[in-house]
């Protein structure tokens, strides 16, 4: 139920094979591909194409002359039907993927496997409609675990084959592609690609009010990310019929986004009352998820997140440690330490106790969430800065290096930014002067460290000169970058 497992063009009814069919046969053979072609089409597709079947055996010994014109006919309506049902397939993205990390690795490497097998048997590669939609699936399952890297190498080699078929399948890849660029922290490109995406729709909202209310929620979350909270609830209002037309009401997703936005604005016009009913709106919206979908831990963790942030903002941090320990717990569990679903909700319970003034608290939940983005695969600096920059700050607050000196007193996080800095440099994004800062909050974490490890003072002698010869190249004309600078220097 999040961005990247919504379809754009409706869920199939029934569980397609794990790997794709073989090509369509004439004649007689394609009476048994039928039947493995009917288990995801709605009814009234279904009976048309028995009927089909029907009377092309009434043919008799014709049935098996491929170019007679009910054969023809026949063939043309399963070999449509066929790529229907690979367009809608979607039951790998369904699954859940909240065993752990482990287990969910394996899944994926499963799944992995499957599509390869399918691919070598068919021998069709992605001009198969069976085959690019198994491929289109898998890229839903690497979004769901956050393999962004491998979901946007699927999706390029997609795009081709996507591009020459158009129409629903132009929808659907822009969607993933979308998806994953929100993912990447990159909302406008996203935001850029929905327009296309509402653009290239064949249906308007009275034809398929499931498809726009999924574009209108993701048309919003693009919007919220960018801080432009009065045009996403634009696009949440639009949502919010969609589903009254479909569903006949609100449900707890539904409940969950416009209650999340309500209590975001109401606290930054500092219209109290009108915060409260927006947080009352997430807190139901626990409830009705905990009826209908109890088994769904993961989105159970995120709105006990978003009920706790609607807490801490009004200083009731009690309440707001209570959902984000539940959250933390859930994650732990499903997901495991290294998802960023995990290493953002850390920093969120770090935020609490930065917040009541807790620093040496938060130190453990700080080092958590850079060990997540230290790897990950959409990283960013300006991320990896706020953290480093808050384990800094909490450092210094809490005393503890000062107060005892002993090995141990200051847990290193030396192996984290060790793999943060060849993350960023794998990628290109270590020229910059947002990188330069981040180079010199990294040295003072090293000083930090210093006085339990010798090699920690190299360390942040190495990364002070490396800030200091990045500012100066970034910062002419940037009174902000100068400052940076001289103290750097």
């Amino acid at each position: 139920r999040s961005c990247a497992s919504t379809a754009p063009v409706g869920q199939a009814t029934g569980a397609l094979p794990s790997s794709p069919p073989a090509p369509a046969a004439a004649g007689g053979s394609a009476v048994a591909l039928s039947a493995a072609a009917l288990q995801g089409l709605p009814e009234e597709d279904r009976e048309l194409l028995e009927a089909l079947q029907a009377a092309v055996a009434a043919l008799g010994d014709d049935a098996a002359d491929a170019s007679h014109p009910l054969v023809e006919a026949r063939d043309k309506v399963l070999g449509a039907y066929r790529d229907k049902a690979a367009l809608l397939k979607r039951d790998w993205t369904d699954e859940m993927f909240q065993d752990g990390e482990e287990e969910n690795d394996e899944r994926v490497a499963e799944i992995e496997a499957m599509l390869a097998t399918g691919l070598s048997t068919s021998g069709a590669g992605l001009e198969s409609g069976s085959n690019l939609g198994s491929a289109l699936d898998l890229v839903g399952v690497y979004m769901k675990n956050y393999k962004l890297d491998k979901a946007d190498s699927v999706l390029a080699r997609c795009g081709p084959h996507i591009s020459a078929r158009g129409g629903v399948w132009m929808v659907k890849w822009l969607n993933h592609v979308s998806t994953v660029r929100m993912k990447q922290g990159r909302s406008l490109e996203a935001l850029e690609m929905l327009y296309d995406l509402e653009l290239y729709s064949p249906y308007d909202a009275s034809e398929a009010p499931e498809f726009f209310e999924t574009l209108n929620r993701n048309l919003a979350w693009a919007l919220k990310a960018l801080g432009r909270i009065d045009e996403a609830l634009v696009y949440f209002e639009r949502m919010a019929q969609a589903s009254n037309t479909h569903k006949g009401g609100l449900d707890w997703f539904d409940f969950w986004d416009i209650g999340k936005l309500a209590a975001a604005r109401a606290y930054r016009d500092g219209n109290m009352p009108a915060f409260y009913r927006g947080r009352a709106m997430v807190e139901e919206s626990l409830r009705m998820h905990e009826e209908a979908e109890p088994e769904d831990l993961v989105m159970r963790a995120k709105v006990c997140d978003s009920l706790a942030e609607c807490y801490m903002v009004s200083s009731e941090f009690d309440s707001a440690k209570k959902h984000y320990d539940e959250a933390y717990d859930l994650l732990l569990r499903t997901v495991g330490r290294n998802s960023p679903l995990f290493g953002k909700q850390a920093r969120h319970s770090a935020n609490l106790h930065v917040a009541q003034g807790q620093h040496a608290e938060a130190l453990p939940f700080l080092g958590e969430a850079l060990a997540v983005e230290a790897s990950r695969d959409a990283v960013s600096v300006t991320d990896a800065l706020e953290i480093v920059d808050l384990l800094v700050q909490s450092q210094q607050k809490s005393g503890i290096a000062e107060e005892d000196p002993a090995e141990g007193a200051v847990v290193s996080n030396h192996a984290a930014l060790k793999i943060l800095q060849k993350n960023l440099q794998s990628r290109g994004k270590c020229n910059s002067k947002e990188y330069g800062v981040l180079c010199h909050k990294m040295s003072l974490l090293y000083l930090h460290e210093s006085r339990q490890n010798e090699k920690a003072l190299k360390r942040a002698r190495r990364l002070a000169k490396e800030s200091v010869r990045l500012l100066r190249q970034h910062t002419q004309g940037d009174s902000d970058g100068s400052s940076w600078l001289r103290m750097c220097e």
